[in-house]
């Protein structure tokens, strides 16, 4: 009985044996085909785990067999080193080739996600940039700080998938070129050429690159011009403020107070009155003339249309010269009347003393 189980045991061992070395050549016909599209990648991966399940099947026997020729071995068969040594080859070859199996699983489905991600990446290049570059820039700060937000965003989402696409590309090419370690020197991969895949692989992060290198020039080139906007409109307000102030404040100053003293205490309180109004202004002038110089440095610097700064500049210094000019001729007059005042005012002395 122990022979005859000896008798079917090698049957089997041999049967096996084939049944690998088969299934290993038809493994190694297209292993190194690992997809040029994401369509075509996950139709090597259905193919493969077909093959792979039904690879697995076979365990079945090859884990039945090591059954046997362990019980025959512990029965003490007069062949017990030889059955060991076979069943030891036998259980090293499934693992080598069941190795291969999860080895090209593991690339077929890097290269399956990778595929997805770079067509996902290419297929909306053409919306990206058009969302980068079209439409006109808008005049209120609010709705620009908004659009400066969106083309932000916008940049982060374009990165982020161009980041994803080219991590995983150089993940792929790092598993399809990775150097042998002395482990695995004698796999059944071993000698594999990945070449033609490194090849197309590459092929795709070029041109995923080429596009995202294209999307970052448009990018750059409308956040420009958002921010050129923002810092006029930041400009422009900033001088209708100084404007604001001269109208709503100091013009009203000027038209309540233009009396000079009929005494010379009424002439010196509207003296004191004006010295308090243009300490105040004082700040407002301040401001001005910083923004005149601001003025000349956005024009230089062409981070602002030069003409709409010098517009702008240029109407904040007419009104503020003007107004300048007012409020002096007004402190030049209260100070002749505080003269006048005085001088009147010490006539009698004079007039006694002269007696």
């Amino acid at each position: 009985m122990v022979e005859t189980n000896r008798t079917g045991l090698d049957l089997e061992v041999i049967q096996m044996f084939d049944w690998i070395s088969h299934n290993k050549e038809l493994f190694l016909q297209s292993h190194t085909e690992i997809g040029v599209s994401y369509q075509h990648a996950v139709e090597l991966q259905t193919q493969h785990n077909h093959f792979a399940m039904n690879s697995m099947n076979a365990y079945v026997n090859i884990n039945r067999i090591m059954s046997v020729a362990s019980r025959l071995s512990e029965a003490g068969h007069y062949a017990t080193q030889q059955i060991k040594q076979i069943s030891t080859q036998l259980d090293q070859e499934w693992k080598s080739f069941a190795a291969a199996l999860d080895e090209r699983s593991t690339i077929l489905a890097m290269s399956a996600v990778f595929h997805q991600k770079s067509e996902q990446f290419l297929s909306g290049v053409e919306a990206w940039c058009k969302m980068c570059s079209e439409g006109g820039l808008p005049s209120e700060m609010q709705d620009l700080e908004l659009a400066i937000h969106h083309h932000q965003t916008l940049y982060e989402q374009v990165t982020q998938a161009y980041t994803e696409v080219s991590q995983d590309g150089k993940a792929l090419l790092d598993v399809l070129q990775r150097p042998l370690s002395p482990g695995n020197s004698e796999s059944l991969t071993a000698t594999a050429n990945y070449s033609k895949a490194v090849h197309c692989i590459l092929d795709v992060v070029h041109e995923v690159l080429h596009h995202q290198r294209r999307l970052e020039n448009i990018w750059q080139h409308r956040k420009v011009r958002l921010h050129q906007r923002l810092q006029l409109c930041v400009f422009q307000q900033d001088v209708q403020q100084v404007i604001d102030w001269i109208e709503n404040h100091g013009e009203a100053f000027l038209s309540k107070h233009t009396g000079v003293g009929k005494s010379l205490h009424r002439a010196r309180a509207l003296q004191k009155r004006h010295d308090d109004f243009e300490e105040v202004a004082q700040n407002t002038y301040t401001n001005a003339d910083k923004l005149l110089e601001a003025a000349e440095q956005l024009a230089q610097t062409g981070e602002c249309d030069p003409e709409e700064i010098y517009k702008a500049a240029r109407h904040l210094e007419v009104r503020i010269q003007d107004f300048v000019r007012r409020v002096e001729q007004r402190k030049l007059l209260l100070d002749m009347s505080v003269s006048f005042h005085t001088h009147t005012k010490e006539l009698p002395i004079r007039h006694l003393c002269e007696s």
